[in-house]
């Protein structure tokens, strides 16, 4: 009960931060998508793909066979994410999610996250076109190097993420190369582990075809490179990362993450 109670705290924390944006309560209609050209479709699953995509939020280091990681994440929300609806509405600032990593063996960590709002703030508190919304991503690290044997890691990681609304749906798939190097402070059991890499995600959305015009294409495939820095800074068990990810072609999607965690 000890280590679930900072858990708590810190979902906490993301409930206040995720409800405190206050929610236009005015229904949205589907039907605007039925005006929409493939210009908008497309954009639409670009903006939503890249918001939603699966972030590690950690360095090159692997956690090792024993270790574990588990804690919330936050991701920043462009206010623009749905326009394709045609109706301002304000949303919250920042994505909500559960993240856990395991290392699996001592070069390779497993790593999962999930995002369903509803539970979080409640069944009413999203507008109805967006209130079934969830986000699941999962990955596979491995270390090529390792800082106990070389002065820096360098590590690949392969993932996964799935975005479900009700009239629409996105696959993302993405491959990243990172590294990161370890600073402990001395006196103060404090270590720094800044970090940076390159990555590629291809994003397949996917629109309910009842919904969209007859001359509109159903399905749209996106692909980019992204480039991210970030920094994990680990305090006994208690674990803050922060990360900016910036997409190299789209514009006005960079993205800020933040992930409060208990590590082992």
């Amino acid at each position: 009960m000890k280590i679930l109670r900072p858990i708590l705290i810190l979902m906490f924390f993301s409930h206040l931060s995720f409800a405190q944006t206050p929610l236009n309560s005015r229904l949205l209609s589907l039907d605007e998508i039925k005006t929409q050209a493939n210009e908008s479709l497309k954009s639409f699953t670009e903006r939503t793909g890249v918001v939603s995509n699966f972030r590690s939020l950690a360095p090159a280091s692997p956690l090792g066979i024993w270790g574990w990681n588990v804690g919330v994440e936050v991701t920043s929300l462009p206010q623009n994410t749905f326009d394709i609806l045609r109706q301002p509405f304000d949303l919250p600032s920042y994505f909500p999610r559960f993240h856990v990593v395991k290392g699996l063996t001592p070069n390779l960590d497993f790593e999962a996250s999930l995002l369903l709002p509803r539970f979080v703030m409640g069944q009413n508190a999203l507008p109805q076109e967006i209130r079934n919304i969830a986000v699941y991503g999962a990955g596979l690290k491995y270390a090529l190097l390792r800082e106990e044997e070389f002065p820096i890691s360098l590590a690949v990681r392969a993932t996964y993420n799935r975005l479900y609304l009700s009239f629409f749906k996105s696959d993302t798939y993405g491959a990243d190369l990172s590294l990161s190097r370890s600073v402990k402070l001395p006196i103060i059991p404090l270590q720094l582990t800044p970090y940076a890499g390159i990555g590629y995600m291809a994003i397949n959305g996917v629109f309910n075809k009842s919904l969209i015009g007859l001359d509109v294409s159903q399905i749209h495939t996106l692909q980019d490179y992204r480039y991210f820095v970030g920094m994990s800074t680990k305090l006994f068990i208690f674990n803050f990362t922060s990360q900016i990810d910036v997409p190299a072609t789209f514009k006005k999607i960079d993205s800020v993450s933040f992930k409060f965690s208990l590590e082992i």
